[in-house]
């Protein structure tokens, strides 16, 4: 962003800042969990002068960091040997695709229950969730490289060795630094999320000791350093992938589509699940798959498991619907309007760069536990990746399209209907499936923290109980759940991109530029 659009790109704020100021004062704004920007400037005051507020922050930066670390470090390794080994890449792919949709939140009550409420145990989660962008990405850079390449490397008659060193490491390195951004990203996501449910440590430790002592001003102050730490990691890493590989254009997303998995790749997975069945007796932290199916048919018996199913899908599904709505209709004018664009672009990165979870209590907090509510908490968090993407494709569609539109003289409907929306449709998509996992994230922590009667809900009760079987099993619900959800977006996003009047600019190399 040039010098010249940051004046105009700081007016959206200002402004919302002094209106809600003035709103306050004149008591048109008196609602008692929506604090007035000097009563959040005044806790965030206090909470740095307490020492509280830097405590938290070096403790949740520094699990970051090192679960980033681990993150990167594994994800590289097995990224690598499935871009480079077809043997490996046709057996462990669909395991993968499985393991990576669990989302890390559904992971917290078992955690609790194996590691206890350790700084080790947050670490495992962030790990978790680190991974898997890493290995998408890299395995993605490495099966990427020409096999011309390969041909070059023969007829130089260079080792294996060679090769790998002087061609596919090169070719990899652009996809991997991308992927290590985004476990940053995921890593601090779900250390806040980690602390909000385990302990009262970190940023996300003060975020819900401030939602349960009804202390919205310090919720807020919480909320806003979380976005701080947020925005600046993005643009940190970001820039740092810029100055590292210059010039490249791979994203590495794991939104990109990927070729289908064979189904022989759930072979280890399956074959793991069947040696801890055989050997592994720890019945009160690691109970046998066997167990886990007889917990949730007690679940099941007690008449909760199936209502907890249908809350928790139509929460993911009703918010990722209005998510789509609140997305496209704000991107579009977004990159329709060259001055919209200038004035919202800035607020719209920061708020996209905020953990997730910081948005969470205070949704919780302002719109109260009904499941319109849920809905709405899920839609106001997962409404960005559609928005950006959005925006995006709008800026770019084709002159040629629009020139063709009006030579052949069509209404302004038949404009957006046949030219367009098809345009954007692939754009949209691809928002929709960043955004479809983290509606079940949304969804479960919002039950997590005490709202709704879903699986989340399940799944701190049998932790509390700790029932150890009903809690392995709702987390394979979970993971069901969101493989399903996640095929169904990918099939509907295939169907998309086969029809004739969806082309146009392809926005999926651009997923994490």
């Amino acid at each position: 962003m040039t010098s010249r659009l940051v004046p105009v790109g700081l007016l959206l704020p200002c402004a919302a800042v002094v209106g809600w100021t003035v709103l306050g004062v004149l008591g048109v704004l008196d609602y008692e969990y929506l604090s007035s920007p000097r009563e959040i400037a005044a806790a965030l005051t206090d909470l740095v002068a307490e020492g509280e507020l830097v405590g938290d922050l070096v403790h949740t930066v520094r699990v970051a960091v090192i679960a980033t670390l681990i993150g990167t470090a594994l994800g590289g390794m097995l990224g690598f040997a499935i871009g480079l080994l077809p043997l490996v890449r046709r057996n462990v792919t669909a395991g993968i695709d499985v393991l990576r949709v669990v989302p890390a939140v559904a992971l917290v009550p078992i955690a609790l229950l194996a590691l206890g409420p350790a700084v080790r145990t947050e670490v495992v989660l962030a790990v978790y969730a680190a991974v898997w962008p890493v290995v998408l990405s890299t395995a993605a850079g490495v099966a990427a490289v020409h096999p011309r390449q390969y041909d070059v490397a023969r007829t130089l008659h260079l080792s294996r060795a060679a090769t790998v060193r002087t061609i596919v490491v090169p070719a990899a390195v652009p996809a991997w630094l991308a992927g290590t951004r985004m476990a940053a990203v995921a890593a601090l996501l779900v250390a806040i999320v980690a602390e909000m449910i385990m302990w009262p440590r970190g940023l996300g430790g003060g975020l819900t000791e401030s939602l349960h002592a009804l202390a919205p001003a310090r919720m807020w102050a919480y909320a806003l350093i979380c976005g701080f730490v947020g925005f600046l990691v993005n643009l940190l890493l970001r820039q740092g992938v810029r100055r590292a590989c210059p010039g490249s254009t791979f994203g590495g997303s794991p939104a990109v589509r990927q070729p289908a998995a064979p189904l022989r790749g759930l072979v280890p997975l399956v074959g793991a699940l069947v040696v801890w069945q055989l050997f592994v007796r720890d019945a009160q932290s690691f109970p046998p798959p066997s167990a886990w199916f007889t917990g949730l048919a007690g679940l099941h018996d007690d008449g909760a498991l199936l209502p907890a199913i249908g809350h928790t899908v139509a929460v993911v599904v009703g918010g990722l619907a209005l998510a789509t709505l609140i997305g496209t209709a704000v991107g579009i004018a977004i990159g329709a309007s060259r001055w919209v664009d200038r004035a919202l672009t800035p607020s719209v990165e920061f708020l996209a760069a905020v953990p997730a979870a910081a948005f969470v209590p205070i949704a919780v907090l302002l719109l109260g536990t009904s499941m319109a509510s849920e809905v709405a908490v899920v839609a106001l968090v997962t409404a960005w990746p559609i928005l950006l993407e959005t925006a995006v494709a709008m800026r770019t569609v084709p002159a040629v399209r629009l020139d063709v539109s009006r030579t052949l003289r069509l209404s302004t409907a038949d404009k957006w209907r046949k030219v367009v929306l098809p345009t954007l449709a692939p754009a949209i998509l691809l928002g929709v499936r960043i955004a479809a996992a983290l509606a079940l994230v949304v969804a479960l922590l919002v039950e997590i923290l005490g709202a709704g009667t879903g699986i989340g809900r399940l799944l701190v009760e049998s932790q509390q109980s700790f029932d150890a079987a009903a809690a392995w099993g709702l987390l394979l619900v979970v993971g069901i759940t969101g493989y399903l959800l996640s095929a169904a977006v990918v099939r509907i996003d295939g169907f998309v991109a086969r029809q004739p009047s969806s082309g146009g600019p392809s926005v999926r190399s651009r997923t994490a530029a």
